[in-house]
């Protein structure tokens, strides 16, 4: 069965702080897009429990504060090869950091250029 994601994703592994009712929790993402994030987690927030995000990206001189959902969780990674944790959507994300997270996962996930090897000149043999 093919995924069905509406956006692009790119594998990225960054601390996101975020908030159970309790407590603020931190671990760790596996992947992003501009809809939402994957975060590795033993203990996986419940489903369609909204959650407050916090985060950066590397090379972006910004912290991502985001409203989100807990739309899937996979609590025990033994039946998968996935890890376990949850996948939040964005609730809220503002136009600029959204633009700036898209930009961010299509410069991850589009390779650079192929370098071209420089020939030297073919040189004239001697005496013609």
């Amino acid at each position: 069965m093919p995924e069905q994601r509406d956006e692009p994703r790119a594998e990225v592994e960054v601390e996101v702080s975020y908030r159970s009712v309790q407590e603020f929790l931190s671990a760790y993402s596996r992947n992003i897009s501009g809809g939402g994030i994957f975060i590795r987690t033993q203990q996986p927030l419940p489903l369609n429990r909204e959650t407050h995000l916090r985060f950066t990206l590397p090379g972006i001189d910004r912290t991502f504060m985001a409203h989100g959902l807990v739309v899937w969780t996979n609590p025990h990674p033994s039946r998968s090869s996935f890890p376990s944790g949850m996948g939040i959507k964005f609730m809220d994300l503002d136009p600029a950091a959204k633009k700036i997270l898209t930009d961010f996962v299509e410069s991850k996930r589009t390779p650079p250029p192929p370098v071209q090897e420089q020939k030297p000149p073919a040189q004239k043999p001697p005496g013609r």
